[in-house]
């Protein structure tokens, strides 16, 4: 059940004056702070695209394997979020002695500034390798923002002071939430698809108050991260799902267009750059050569509902892609597979498409598959999101597989093996023309990018990561499963 209304944290006229005073010098010293030394506000950084600029005076290191290069690392408890980097701070959430806790930690040091404990009654339910503290914090300088699957969307003020909670799930969806909180003028946005009754809203970001939610039928699990396109002035909300990307009009929240061609489930976000929109998607059973055959319910219930009560339940199907899926198919988690239910997940199986694609993100209505500009259908990510640099696409498979295709016609310019080999999570980031990466085992490499990319430094850190990098004022931020580290050039 969901909850439209925020809790909100009250206090006094005066004690609002008084705290409104007495920290406004330090929000402008943190604005300051930021816009001097680069921040990583959100998810990925900068509308969640993976890249920071460099200039003379902010240089990020590129031999990560010389000890001087790590400036400190701290402990950490378990999580998946990334770190979300602004002024004199550094943001993430975590799972600590079975309690969902927000961190803030001092930007130079690493130290523990506050810990907040989240209001959740209950763990959500997560995937074998996920977390219940996956989804990025994000930041106004003034506030954090961090959301939850197990209680929902909570703002901080910089003191660590709960300023309003808006409660959301409990979420049908037993691999757990991911998608991260974004932030567009006065709001905040939030995109929570689950297995049924999915949704987009917006919230009020001073009060939590919902502005609007707009429901997403037709699209279940799924964990990308909304960007935001600017186009003519007019800015979209853009949201990649099961099957359809969708634009939606951050105001109102209103549709304003879609392109189909996505894969079943959705873990990449897409990446702007160079005016095109470049939508990454894959998911196991679509592939060409192993693709699952869809089948009526009507044709499979004959041999295989024993009972004939016009349902399935989890021990009538046989072993095979369907029994892997149980959960899935069982949309509402009430312990049986309805007609409607296993047909709408067969349409799904029969139209999922695994490729990254280019668009120019602007339109209306449905758009046609001929607006397409490109789409590559080989070694495509299940999690990493593509990452734009310089006109040029990167994209990073398991197996240590990264592509470089030419952003304008997808033309595969070089493919290898990085030599941090095993599978991948977090996505590519980029500080300028240096790209880096981390393998799930702990491997980080440093690329110089280009239609020859090549791998000019490497470092173990012998520990999971599953977190992307942050980075921010010349600093590699890379958080594992124990630890955070920070990695720069010494003054």
């Amino acid at each position: 059940m969901s909850h439209p209304w925020p809790r909100k944290v009250y206090t006094s006229p005066m004690q609002r004056a008084i705290t409104h005073l007495s920290t406004a010098f330090v929000i402008a010293f943190i604005l300051e702070a930021a816009s001097l030394a680069g921040d990583w506000a959100q998810f990925r950084g900068e509308n969640a695209a993976g890249v920071v600029g460099t200039s003379g005076e902010v240089r990020y290191p590129v031999r990560l394997s010389s000890p001087s290069s790590l400036l400190w690392k701290v402990a950490l408890p378990p999580g998946i979020s990334s770190p979300c980097v602004l002024g004199d701070r550094i943001y993430l959430t975590a799972l600590k002695d079975s309690a969902l806790v927000t961190l803030a930690l001092e930007r130079e040091t690493g130290k523990l500034v506050w810990e907040k404990p989240a209001p959740a009654e209950r763990i959500e339910e997560v995937h074998q390798i996920g977390s219940p503290a996956t989804p990025t914090p994000c930041s106004d300088g003034r506030r954090v923002y961090v959301f939850f699957g197990s209680c929902g969307l909570l703002c901080y003020d910089l003191k660590g002071e709960l300023a309003w909670s808006l409660p959301l799930g409990p979420f049908k969806n037993n691999y757990g939430q991911a998608s991260s909180p974004v932030l567009w003028r006065d709001r905040v946005i939030l995109n929570c698809d689950q297995d049924i009754d999915s949704f987009l809203l917006a919230a009020d970001k001073e009060t939590g108050r919902v502005i609007w939610r707009t429901p997403r039928p037709g699209f279940p699990r799924g964990f990308s991260t909304p960007v935001i396109s600017s186009t003519g002035g007019k800015d979209e909300v853009l949201v990649a799902g099961t099957l359809r990307l969708i634009s939606y009009d951050p105001n109102d929240g209103k549709e304003l267009w879609s392109i189909r061609g996505l894969a079943r489930i959705v873990n990449s976000t897409p990446v702007l750059g160079g005016g095109l929109l470049y939508v990454s998607s894959y998911a196991p059973g679509a592939d060409a050569d192993d693709r699952i055959q869809p089948i009526s319910f009507a044709k499979f219930a004959v041999e295989h509902d024993a009972d004939k009560d016009g349902f399935l339940v989890e021990n009538e199907l046989p072993e095979g892609p369907f029994r892997t899926r149980y959960r899935q198919l069982d949309a509402d988690k009430d312990g049986k597979i309805t007609p409607e239910e296993w047909d709408s997940m067969q349409q799904i199986f029969e139209a999922a498409r695994n490729s990254i694609f280019a668009v120019k993100p602007e339109g209306s209505g449905e758009l046609p598959q001929s607006r397409v500009l490109w789409r590559h259908e080989r070694a495509i990510p299940y999690v990493p999101s593509p990452l734009y640099v310089d006109g040029l696409v990167y994209i990073l498979k398991d197996l240590a597989i990264l592509t470089c295709l030419d952003a304008k016609t997808g033309q595969v310019l070089k493919q290898k093996r990085l030599p941090a080999g095993g599978n991948y999570y977090a996505s590519p980031v980029a500080a300028g023309s240096t790209i880096y990466t981390a393998s799930q085992q702990g491997g980080l490499c440093v690329l110089r990018a280009g239609k020859d990319w090549e791998v000019v430094d490497q470092l173990d850190l012998k520990e999971t990561c599953m977190a992307t990098p942050a980075l921010a004022g010349g600093k590699v931020y890379v958080r594992t499963e124990k630890h955070l580290y920070a990695f720069g050039e010494r003054q």
